[in-house]
């Protein structure tokens, strides 16, 4: 159990650090060897947890997936009550806090990744699915609620909503990191940006 418990934090630790270098260099000017330099690992030890660089990156967006899926901890079944505004809201503020926290993450998701491959794609798309798949739900239930029009096209809506976050996620986490843009209230932001795309920017 100790043995698999150190093995855990060994290979976390070489994450930690190609998360770095793939988030400041990119992918192709990231060389295995500098992972194992920064993570001060053997190149034995960097093979017992990774094939190649591939698998790493691979393992990295792994990795955002299931962080933000911790971090934003919503149950779609929750999603079927009458506070499902809150819900969608709270949902939205807990994503822009873990993209806000997590900016070498958000970099590879973000910038680096797309476009790279299809071999990466099929990881870089699973967020996106996902995120979709929350708003689908919340657009169906609010149907069935009142709370939405019944006349939606609800595809084209969750795709609206999904596609507007990762721009307002690229724009100040990855853009406007270093530029004093970043967003001082993230809570207000969530809010207005429920605001916006629910309900529109008409008086």
């Amino acid at each position: 159990m100790q043995k698999r418990m150190k093995g855990e934090l060994r290979k976390n630790q070489i994450l930690d650090f190609s998360k770095k270098l793939f988030s400041e260099k990119g992918y192709y000017e990231t060389y295995v060897e500098e992972v194992i330099k920064e993570a001060r690992v053997g190149k034995g030890t960097f093979y017992r947890y990774f094939k190649n660089k591939e698998d790493l990156f691979i393992s990295l967006l792994i990795k955002f997936l299931n962080e933000w899926e911790e971090a934003a901890s919503i149950d779609l079944a929750d999603f079927k009550s009458e506070n499902i505004n809150s819900l969608l809201k709270l949902l939205i503020l807990r994503s822009f806090k873990f993209f806000r926290e997590n900016e070498d993450l958000c970099n590879i998701y973000l910038r680096i990744g797309p476009g790279l491959n299809k071999i990466f794609e099929p990881y870089l798309v699973k967020f996106e699915e996902k995120m979709l798949n929350y708003i689908i739900v919340y657009l169906k239930e609010g149907i069935r609620l009142g709370i939405v029009r019944a006349d939606l096209d609800i595809e084209l809506a969750a795709n609206i909503a999904a596609g507007a976050f990762l721009r307002v996620d690229y724009f100040y986490f990855v853009l406007n990191k270093n530029n004093g843009n970043n967003p001082a209230d993230i809570e207000k932001m969530a809010e207005e940006f429920f605001q916006i795309i629910m309900k529109g920017i008409h008086c």
